[in-house]
């Protein structure tokens, strides 16, 4: 009875410990970042990406920059780390590459950009208008997000939105300042089983939000915005990004993602 005992006990200890860390503290991540710009200048998306992989290539499992000459190889590593039972990250700068998307909409569903986002893998973009612009041209228009979420009429309009940073962004992203953008994400635009993870700025109506991050609920995918600005190639996109990366995104004090609480990445995308 006494060892029964014991054992109940460790088991319980053994539980507690595994159901209160963070799943992305649990996660290896692995981070890959097209540098193709578009809305501010290519020297300066080499530049600031260059530091992204600067400051957290110790902190997650692997990171790597792909140029336009890169996209074939791109679309490997997208399909590799589609399906390998950990979160991903792929970093866009305001193009989407054509190897992830047919241009013009032409694969609307089950492209190889989609398929690792509904894998529970997250995609966030910097620059011009998310999915919007391929190989500088806006072929796919604001049909691409739409494809991409699944939600019609979803859009990321709006010049110089007036964004204050929230409480979250304040605790997690000390570099971020109150700033103007042009194509915020569009809360009131969200619809189920796309929901809010976290708002780090947003305007006062609290219908528009840049940085954040939305979570499809049902298959942990994620999107993330961060600075869709246009010629502004002096904003601090790489302290912010990987002041994410870090602090929030990789970090064993992460909120952890809805509906996730006691789950690692790797048993959520295991079901």
């Amino acid at each position: 009875m006494r060892n029964y005992r014991v054992l109940n006990i460790v088991f319980l200890v053994v539980l507690l410990f595994v159901t209160s860390v963070p799943c992305w503290a649990a996660a290896k991540v692995d981070i890959a970042i097209s540098t193709q710009a578009g809305w501010f200048g290519q020297a300066a998306a080499d530049i600031e990406m260059q530091l992204v992989v600067d400051t957290v290539k110790n902190k997650v499992n692997g990171i790597q920059i792909f140029t336009v000459a890169d996209q074939v190889e791109l679309a490997d590593w997208v399909t590799k780390h589609t399906g390998d039972k950990q979160i991903d990250f792929l970093i866009l700068c305001g193009q989407f590459p054509s190897s992830l998307y047919k241009p013009g909409n032409a694969e609307a569903n089950g492209s190889v950009a989609e398929k690792f986002l509904e894998d529970g893998n997250m995609i966030g973009n910097t620059g011009d208008y998310m999915f919007y612009v391929v190989d500088g041209a806006g072929t796919n228009g604001d049909a691409g997000l739409v494809n991409m979420m699944d939600i019609p009429g979803i859009s990321m309009w709006d010049d110089d939105t007036v964004l204050t940073v929230t409480a979250e962004g304040k605790k997690y992203l000390p570099t971020l300042q109150n700033y103007n953008t042009d194509r915020p994400t569009h809360l009131d635009q969200i619809r189920d089983p796309w929901e809010a993870e976290v708002i780090f700025a947003q305007n006062a109506a609290g219908t528009r939000a840049e940085p954040c991050i939305i979570m499809n609920t049902a298959t942990k995918g994620m999107l993330g915005t961060f600075y869709q600005t246009a010629s502004q190639d002096d904003d601090p996109r790489a302290k912010v990004m990987s002041e994410f990366i870090i602090s929030y995104f990789a970090s064993t004090t992460a909120v952890s993602p809805v509906g996730s609480s006691a789950t690692t990445w790797g048993a959520i995308k295991g079901n």
